[in-house]
């Protein structure tokens, strides 16, 4: 299978969104604020990130790169199964994040 440049702009979309949702689904509420989801400037210092990163990354309109090892902090950070921020239809009660 070949992967192009549209693929990889897809990918990083579908990551960005998800990333975006599960921030006010997550599994972790050591880090949600009092209004129940966690922001971007906090799961960045939780994951010792640059917020800029984080909004870059959730932005519809730019295209910022990211490790498979960045998703995984934000993926234990918020407590919420690794698979999950590569899925199409988000999940409402995510399973927990596993090792």
């Amino acid at each position: 299978m070949n992967y192009n440049d549209e693929d990889k702009k897809t990918l990083l979309k579908l990551i960005g969104k998800n990333v975006k949702y599960y921030c006010y689904h997550c599994n972790n509420t050591n880090i949600m604020n009092d209004k129940g989801f966690v922001t971007i400037e906090k799961l960045a210092e939780v994951i010792d990130s640059s917020a800029n990163m984080l909004y870059n990354l959730t932005a519809k309109n730019v295209e910022q790169g990211v490790s498979i090892v960045f998703v995984v902090k934000i993926a234990r950070a918020l407590d919420v199964d690794l698979y999950c921020f590569f899925l199409k239809e988000p999940i409402l009660n995510p399973p927990k994040y596993t090792k």
